[in-house]
């Protein structure tokens, strides 16, 4: 097991929090909560036509993930082969459980 694996298998202290919430959305988080409480400097941005509409944030930390092109493109062989478990020319599964009896997975939203 590599040293990546192994960090996401136990639950986070205090001090690896704070080090790695420092960048990204913990700032952002930290900037919302500064600013609700006026401790921010005013902004010399000017202020948008129209007030912020976003209620949920989408965050998608894939470490070695797949890239968006292999996500939302469509993939017709899939849904012909769904329901089917994975073909023999694929090899053997790399996967951490060795789980090769699931069976392939459709798309779940049409393109």
């Amino acid at each position: 097991m590599s040293q990546h694996d192994s960090q996401f298998e136990f639950a986070a202290n205090r001090r690896q929090f704070l080090r790695q919430a420092g960048g990204g959305f913990g700032a952002l988080a930290c900037a919302s909560l500064l600013n609700s409480d006026k401790l921010l400097a005013s902004s010399s941005a000017p202020q948008t036509h129209f007030a912020p509409r976003a209620k949920q944030v989408i965050y998608l930390f894939m470490h070695g993930g797949p890239s968006h092109v292999d996500l939302f493109d469509p993939k017709p062989a899939l849904t012909k082969y769904a329901g089917q478990p994975l073909p023999e020319s694929f090899g053997e599964v790399m996967t951490r459980r060795k789980v090769a009896a699931n069976p392939l997975l459709q798309p779940l939203k049409p393109f």
